[in-house]
């Protein structure tokens, strides 16, 4: 179908001398796949120095696993309040073990025991010679308080083993503890990377560039 012009325009047409554009030569496209290739874990062959066959490598299988962050901070502020109260209860022992280390009575080292000397009675054979012999008419002696050798001297024997070993005892219950806090210490750097992890889980700006050569 004609299209239709007037004067002005078929002057203007045959007086404009710009060049004309310079075609550029059309690529010519080809597939690179035959066949939509199998998501496997089979990696790229890989071989060595010495040449010969190239076998592939298996890649290692892994189920798949979800973090859940909020779940990681509730256990750490569980970790946390029954740290502080481990804590508490290791200082008062801690207390304890020091005060008897000290004071060396736990085990027996001053047990003493009760003797009583009771006076004669009426009736009583009483030797006239000694001249200490009590009367009837006085009341028995208060007890005496005496030192139970036998029991010091095996606490002797005992206490340089236990108090040493309550110190060393009181040393493992703070190592323990402090695992946990380092544990903790984990958790939060663990939950921190996984948080950034996921802030940053996202789809880059277009840059406006072509794809192609």
């Amino acid at each position: 179908m004609p299209i239709p012009m007037n004067d002005d325009t078929t002057q203007a047409s045959s007086t404009d001398e710009t060049p004309p554009p310079t075609a550029a030569a059309p690529p010519t496209l080809s597939m690179l796949w035959g066949e939509t290739p199998i998501i496997t874990t089979e990696l790229p062959a890989s071989g060595g120095n010495g040449g010969g066959d190239k076998k592939t490598e298996k890649a290692p299988t892994h189920p798949a696993f979800v973090v859940n962050v909020g779940g990681l901070a509730d256990s750490m502020d569980f970790l946390r309040t029954s740290s502080a109260d481990m804590v508490t209860q290791y200082e008062a022992l801690k207390t304890l073990v020091l005060q008897a280390d000290a004071a060396h009575t736990v085990f027996g080292e001053q047990a003493t025991y009760k003797d009583t000397i009771p006076r004669p009675r009426p009736n009583q054979n009483i030797d006239k010679r000694n001249p200490h012999e009590a009367t009837f008419a006085q009341p028995d002696p208060e007890p005496l308080i005496k030192p139970d050798d036998g029991v010091r001297g095996a606490a002797e024997k005992f206490g340089p083993m236990m108090y040493p070993g309550m110190k060393n005892v009181l040393m493992e219950c703070a190592n323990a503890i402090e695992l946990v806090g380092r544990y903790m210490v984990l958790m939060d750097r663990t939950g921190s990377y996984y948080a950034h992890a996921d802030h940053q889980s996202a789809f880059p700006e277009p840059t406006g560039k072509s794809i192609t050569d």
